[in-house]
């Protein structure tokens, strides 16, 4: 997948600015897509230059003009033909867990420390996401578009669920070494 058909997905749903469309990252997409502002801008022009979307300048009054962007019909058609194909599985690339396959007992107290951190953040992640559960999906006649949207969501607190059970495991086992570590040292 690249950040190319999560754009047209969300020009698909509405026309927006550059400006909106980053919103959504700040918002939604964000939980599971990552991407900067200035690449967002930068893959609209390659959408256009493809005429994957268009755009209608709208001027402003004390401003910049704006740019509205709209999906357009070849931008349909690949966005349909990707939909159509299978992805294939992603690929992890876990920082932290190179780190702990590769680390000896003198790095216990840094991994601890960052297993503390990560198992902070996966609580805060995991509340985040309830809380939009909660506030968008409690209704239990979603429109089939909304309860695709909520798989989204499911994936996202089954995967923080997952991840804070992992990182109290794993500072379980490295708080035991530590101690055990200490205690032969």
């Amino acid at each position: 997948m690249s950040l190319k058909h999560v754009l047209l997905m969300v020009l698909k749903k509405q026309s927006a600015t550059g400006y909106g469309i980053n919103k959504w990252f700040d918002g939604p997409l964000g939980y599971f897509w990552d991407t900067s502002h200035q690449r967002v801008y930068r893959a609209l022009a390659k959408l256009d230059e493809d005429g994957w979307v268009r755009f209608e300048v709208v001027p402003q009054q004390g401003k910049p003009d704006k740019k509205v962007y709209q999906i357009t019909e070849l931008g349909e058609q690949a966005l349909d033909q990707w939909m159509r194909k299978p992805l294939p599985l992603p690929k992890v690339n876990e920082s932290f867990l190179v780190k702990l396959f590769a680390a000896d007992t003198r790095y216990l107290q840094p991994l601890m420390d960052e297993a503390k951190q990560r198992l902070i953040k996966h609580k805060e992640l995991l509340a985040a996401y309830r809380q939009v559960e909660s506030q968008y999906f409690a209704d239990p006649e979603l429109t089939p578009e909304f309860r695709m949207m909520y798989l989204t969501l499911r994936r996202g607190i089954l995967f923080e669920e997952s991840s804070v059970q992992w990182a109290e495991e794993a500072l379980a086992v490295l708080t035991d070494l530590h101690e055990h570590n200490n205690k032969t040292t």
